[in-house]
């Protein structure tokens, strides 16, 4: 009776909601950006230097624990578990603990990303980054400790199609655990409260698509309320988001983890680039959302790019995925998911790279290296920190700006030249056609006025420093975006009004 009870009580706590909710400290914070390989030191100068300051609500760092040691130092190591101990590639423990601390402080929340699904591959002894050992082929994890009884029978997915294989069989050569068994999840516990009580905000459940929902559901459960002492209301639910790619397989629907946490939408990032690479209109994402087969918005989180989809192979020599290498395109694409209300955003900040496993910017010993910048605050020496584009700082500000206002009268030219408004607070208009300028008069939504565009510049002392935009007393605008422009978009904002 007494553990039916408590059955009941952690069931009703996953659905009360709280797992839903991003904890961000600043109403008008707003998105996610993936600080992907930054180092524990870095994540906490760019919390207070620039991610606070600029509108940024929270931070995905990277794997945090202790990884496999791979000799080409890849950034696939992270997702190679060794143990549990907080001592991997972006820094030690006490780093750690004062990024956390900082960017609490700083008004950034932290989500870290969590490699539940599986323990580290390879064969005979392989080392991790805290100096302990393993055996994968014996599926023996002294450090944790794992041995072979904690894990699944040895299978490979070969049908995405079945439930079974997807969720009991391994990827690669990594071990898949059994968090069907109450001394397995105990570990995960373990380990993601400690990550709690240090200060994090939520998590990042990576490959939840190969783990059965409801042992997710028993392990989430038993996940501690939010640190108070990190400055969170009492008796918060730490936010979960799950990564689960949906492409209609049938082995693991996105459907299935809804109730638990919000969920990774896929489609949007192949969808965006169909349309940016000109395979479709734009016309059809007037309808982001349920209507395109998406979660409902208050359930996902949206991205036009991630570690894995950069990485993809093209397919019949045919680009899939829009990624930084296309820079006028993913401008597009970024500002279209930041100007839009579906979803919670979550920008990708990148490094260079020429193979599919080349690893972050390192120095000759393997160690991760600095994130620098030039005289513009652009990141340099192999980072490529999309997050500081002018462009997505100035987005940032609409975003947040915008908060729970719809996204109405949209116009478009049947192709790839779009304008909408978000409610009576905002205005934006693209144009992603390659060589056909944008000329049209258009509602704005927006009082009369004068009005500085966000994109190419801003209000400085109460100046514009961009292109300005009268708006008449109907509401409309004469619009021209030059097509050979790099950011062929206008974004306007009642608070940018000059005259």
């Amino acid at each position: 009776m007494y553990r039916s009870l408590l059955l009941l009580v952690a069931i009703f706590t996953i659905n009360a909601g709280g797992q839903f909710d991003p904890h961000f400290a600043k109403k008008e914070a707003t998105g996610i950006v993936q600080l992907f390989e930054w180092t524990h030191v870095d994540v906490e100068a760019e919390c207070l230097a620039y991610l606070g300051p600029n509108g940024f609500g929270a931070v995905q760092v990277s794997p945090v624990n202790e990884v496999r040691i791979m000799p080409n130092r890849s950034w696939r190591e992270r997702y190679e578990p060794i143990s549990y101990k907080i001592s991997g590639r972006s820094g030690d423990e006490s780093q750690f603990r004062s990024m956390v601390s900082a960017c609490n402080d700083g008004g950034v929340r932290v989500y870290v990303e969590v490699v539940l699904n599986n323990m580290a591959g390879g064969s005979g002894t392989v080392r991790g980054t805290a100096g302990s050992v393993a055996y994968p082929e014996m599926k023996d994890y002294p450090a944790t400790p794992y041995s072979a009884g904690d894990f699944n029978d040895a299978c490979t997915i070969v049908d995405p199609r079945d439930p079974h294989e997807v969720r009991n069989c391994q990827v690669d050569d990594r071990p898949d655990l059994n968090q069907g068994l109450a001394r397995v999840r105990d570990r995960m516990v373990e380990f993601m409260n400690k990550l709690i009580s240090v200060g994090v905000a939520g998590f990042y459940i990576n490959s939840a698509k190969n783990m059965w929902p409801h042992d997710l559901r028993a392990l989430y459960s038993k996940l501690e309320n939010l640190s108070i002492s990190a400055g969170f209301p009492k008796d918060s639910r730490p936010f979960i988001y799950q990564d689960v790619a949906d492409f209609n397989e049938g082995g693991s629907r996105k459907t299935e983890y809804t109730y638990m946490g919000m969920v990774t939408e896929y489609r949007f990032a192949y969808d965006i680039g169909e349309v940016m690479y000109k395979r479709k209109p734009f016309h059809p994402m007037l309808f982001t959302g349920t209507r395109l087969g998406y979660l409902p918005r208050e359930r996902s989180v949206v991205f036009v790019d991630s570690p894995i989809l950069q990485r993809l192979p093209e397919v019949n020599e045919t680009k899939q995925i829009v990624t930084f290498k296309h820079r006028r395109e993913y401008k597009i694409a970024l500002v279209f998911m930041l100007a839009h209300r579906y979803g919670t955003p979550r920008i990708m900040s990148s490094f260079g790279f020429k193979t599919d496993d080349e690893g972050p910017p390192m120095d000759a010993r393997g160690r991760i290296v600095s994130v620098d910048f030039d005289d513009a605050g652009q990141c340099t020496g192999g980072w490529i920190c999309e997050h500081r584009w002018l462009v997505v700082k100035r987005m940032m500000k609409f975003r947040g700006a915008v908060v729970g206002q719809p996204v109405i009268n949209w116009v478009d030219n049947g192709q790839n030249q779009v304008a909408f408004c978000r409610g009576k607070i905002g205005f934006v208009a693209f144009n992603a056609e390659i060589s056909i300028s944008m000329m049209a008069n258009l509602f704005t939504c927006l009082p009369a006025g004068i009005y500085c565009d966000l994109i190419s510049g801003g209000v400085e002392s109460g100046e514009c420093t961009g292109t300005s935009v009268l708006v008449d007393a109907k509401g409309r605008a004469d619009i021209f975006i030059s097509s050979k422009l790099e950011e062929p978009i206008i974004v306007l904002l009642v608070s940018e009004k000059i005259k």
